[in-house]
């Protein structure tokens, strides 16, 4: 179930669409480098229907496959939506199958649905997106592969709720910490959360230092020399 602390780290990573920045998705990502953490930033062709509207919540993950007869997810959509009751700021996570990547699941009516009795703060979607006309009116976030208009009944069945997926190239797990932004989207196993933000606590003060000292005029090399030794490793020796 939801808990305090969940939601004031999701406060802290800023939820949509109240803007709050305090971690950009780039700092996420040097903060995950920075504790050895890798793979779990989805892949560039992930992108935001909303430019610069932040997202941040817990993953709802949903597995979809192709079906060779007439077949429905509807019920396991359902069965996520019930399940989103249970977690802070849920955000729907779906995985396409490869040969449907055109076809679409996510449209207004679900998200009406998410927005206005789930409380979703939005969606990451391996496939397509469509009706985005009304999402953007709506200020629901998606971050999806592309956008097609076409919907198609019967191609797909619902294969699992609530275990891993694939998106993005990333495996996502329920419960994982998904941050989206203008950048693209970062997913975080909720056990690594506090290991990440003390990280990215370190580049955002290193960051500070650098920019000050420059501002001060201090050269560039100087600045670099001080704060960043690692990039002369290996020039003494040649």
């Amino acid at each position: 179930m939801v808990n305090d602390k969940q939601i004031r780290d999701l406060q802290r990573l800023g939820i949509m669409p109240t803007g709050l920045v305090e971690y950009s998705t780039a700092t996420l990502s040097d903060g995950l480098q920075k504790i050895g953490i890798k793979n779990r930033v989805l892949e560039p062709a992930i992108r935001p229907l909303l430019p610069f509207t932040k997202m941040a919540g817990t993953a709802v993950t949903v597995k979809l496959a192709s079906s060779p007869v007439p077949a429905s997810y509807s019920r396991l959509i359902g069965e996520a939506f019930e399940a989103s009751r249970a977690v802070a700021s849920p955000i729907l996570v779906l995985e396409y199958p490869q040969d449907l990547m055109g076809a679409t699941v996510v449209g207004s009516g679900g998200a009406h649905v998410m927005r206005n009795q789930y409380e979703f703060a939005g969606c990451v979607v391996e496939g397509a997106l469509r009706d985005t006309d009304d999402l953007k009116r709506m200020n629901f976030q998606v971050f999806s592969r592309s956008i097609h208009p076409e919907y198609v009944f019967g191609i797909m069945k619902g294969v699992s709720v609530n275990q891993p997926v694939i998106v993005g190239g990333v495996q996502i797990a329920a419960g994982d910490i998904i941050v989206g932004d203008n950048d693209g989207v970062v997913a975080i196993p909720p056990s690594e959360l506090a290991g990440v933000l003390q990280a990215a606590n370190e580049v955002l003060k290193q960051e500070a230092q650098i920019l000050s000292a420059i501002d001060q005029g201090t050269p560039y090399l100087e600045v670099l020399r001080k704060y960043q030794p690692e990039a002369f490793q290996g020039e003494e020796a040649g």
